[in-house]
């Protein structure tokens, strides 16, 4: 389609502090000069510290970068960190492997032997893979006819073509990744990379992962973002409200036709999602459903100029 689609995944967190917001900004070296701040007043707090090291790991500063993340990890038996974007960096570098390592020790002690492991671990770097670059992408829309977004889009089409030829390899011998062979994060990886594919890519699975999410074996909030994707792009309805758009012609950011939106809301709860009002706030827009109903056949028209001019 000719608009950008949203969903529910975000991939930073919302700032809660001044590194944080400098962060986002993009001022990198001012941004770890106040985690580094925070670091030194109190080094117990381990949120600070993690993102510390997310900092100095996009601004390639790889010793201290594995330093703090070690620090921020002591206590951690998650695989969190294993799949997070801003360490994209790290993953080439030999102690990449050795603190992946340990966090699976930790994570295996405390919740149980994951039956593939081997796979698992691949598919949380495809993970990780799949989210990186959206921060650049992110600071770089911040300056109006940036040079450099053009640039990391053609980047991640390179990264999320190889990502799929992999996952394709992977189904076809694995199966759709299942939650309880593989985890719950690993087995996410698969949605991921199916909703920034192609939409005859997304149709031809689509199917493995409804299966996949009845047998509670992935996430129902999953099948509904891609079942949106796939409607929205058909010049369908969407049914869930995940996906949300920016009107061309007044810049203002709106949910994407949605069929009806009277009982959005129960659906919603139905497969996980938080109440539709919630979402949209995250992206500045006020969730109205008498004004929505009356700009619906707006909304309706700009999504079939979209379709079209995608087909064009």
């Amino acid at each position: 389609m000719g608009v950008f689609l949203l969903s529910n995944s975000f991939g930073q967190q919302l700032p809660t502090t001044k590194a944080d917001s400098l962060r986002d900004e993009g001022n990198l070296k001012l941004a770890i000069e106040e985690y580094s701040n925070r670091y030194k007043k109190d080094s117990t707090d381990i949120k600070n510290t993690y993102n510390y090291a997310c900092a100095l790991a996009l601004d390639r500063q790889f010793e201290e970068a594995f330093y703090y993340l070690n620090i921020a990890s002591i206590k951690d038996s998650s695989n969190y960190a294993l799949n997070d974007p801003d360490f994209y960096f790290l993953i080439e570098d030999e102690r990449w492997e050795k603190f992946k390592n340990r966090q699976i020790e930790k994570l295996e002690a405390k919740h149980g032997k994951l039956e593939n492991l081997e796979l698992s671990k691949e598919l949380w770097t495809m993970g990780l893979v799949d989210q990186a670059f959206y921060y650049h992408t992110s600071v770089a829309r911040k300056t109006k006819g940036s040079p450099f977004i053009p640039a990391l889009w053609e980047l991640k089409k390179i990264l999320n073509k190889e990502n799929l030829t992999r996952l394709e390899e992977i189904i076809e011998r694995h199966g759709w990744p299942k939650k309880s062979i593989v985890g719950r994060r690993a087995a996410n990886t698969a949605f991921l990379i199916i909703q920034h594919s192609e939409l005859a890519t997304q149709k031809k699975y689509l199917p493995l992962l409804k299966e996949a999410a009845n047998n509670g074996e992935a996430k129902l909030s999953s099948l509904a973002l891609l079942t949106d994707r796939v409607n929205l792009e058909e010049g369908n309805f969407q049914i869930y409200g995940s996906q949300i758009g920016g009107d061309p012609n007044t810049g203002e950011g709106y949910v994407f036709p949605l069929k009806d939106p009277e009982n959005v809301d129960k659906r919603r709860a139905e497969v996980g999602l938080m109440p539709l009002e919630k979402y949209t706030s995250y992206f500045g827009i006020k969730w109205d459903l008498e004004e929505y109903k009356k700009n619906l056949p707006h909304y309706a028209q700009l999504l079939k100029e979209s379709v079209a001019k995608g087909k064009d």
